[in-house]
């Protein structure tokens, strides 16, 4: 079969968008894409891995809010229901990558907190109450971790503070995903270039781990996260060469 045949290959999907003699017309083109299509193959044709699995994670990498990418999104949730993955399977992963926008707050309100300090400013706080305990306590029973940040978040802003707590563990407390594919999800969310969340990306490494994922799994969705930079040749091919 040739690439252009192979339903996981870069050129399939150029060539269904594009005029196919426009991107292979000179030769400098022709490299450009035999290179592009070698790093798509090597990203997509893992052995760790099922396509269903490995959609589910590209669909979280392209709906994420560092990177929200509607092509993207579009194309995976296609090819992830082709793979056998159901609805709610896909529900599952763009409503897990939601609470992504939230690591903003930890850096955010802690320098307010600082500022309003330093300024003289007594900002009105809420104590800990047996309602936050007893969602904390079932974040952490859900999740395996708690980050301390979000105490402080809890006393500035406690309403906002109750919606994330729900938001952040609905999916794990009754969603279709197991831990180990959800946490697969989020390792690939907070790897990629746009965001690199360091101290989300080791916990979620370590909990995989504890859920049964493989060295192995974990670099393949490292590599997909990786893959998301040849969305700037393929946008560009498409605005170039696209059909009509």
């Amino acid at each position: 079969m040739s690439p252009a045949g192979e339903p996981d290959s870069l050129e399939r999907l150029l060539y269904e968008t594009c005029e196919a003699d426009q991107l292979g017309a000179s030769a400098w083109r022709a490299r450009a894409l035999s290179a592009a299509s070698e790093y798509w193959r090597a990203s997509m044709t893992g052995h760790h891995l099922d396509r269903r699995m490995r959609e589910l994670v590209l669909v979280g990498i392209h709906a994420s809010p560092a990177s929200l990418h509607a092509p993207g999104v579009e194309r995976h949730i296609e090819r992830a229901l082709k793979a056998g993955a159901t609805h709610d399977e896909v529900i599952d992963v763009v409503f897990t990558v939601v609470g992504l926008a939230n690591h903003a707050l930890y850096t955010s309100v802690p320098i307010l907190d600082e500022e309003l300090e330093a300024a003289g400013v007594v900002a009105e706080r809420t104590a800990p109450s047996p309602a936050y305990q007893a969602a904390k306590d079932a974040f952490i029973a859900s999740r395996g971790f708690w980050e301390q940040r979000r105490d402080l978040i809890a006393e500035l802003i406690p309403d906002y503070s109750a919606a994330l707590d729900r938001l952040s563990t609905e999916a794990w407390r009754g969603g279709p995903l197991s831990p180990k594919d959800r946490t697969l999800v989020c390792i690939g969310i907070d790897s990629t270039v746009n965001h690199l969340f360091e101290p989300g990306l080791r916990r979620h490494i370590r909990n995989a781990l504890g859920h049964g994922a493989t060295a192995g799994e974990i670099l393949e969705v490292l590599q997909l996260a990786g893959v998301i930079g040849l969305e700037s040749y393929i946008t560009g091919t498409q605005v170039l060469f696209g059909r009509e």
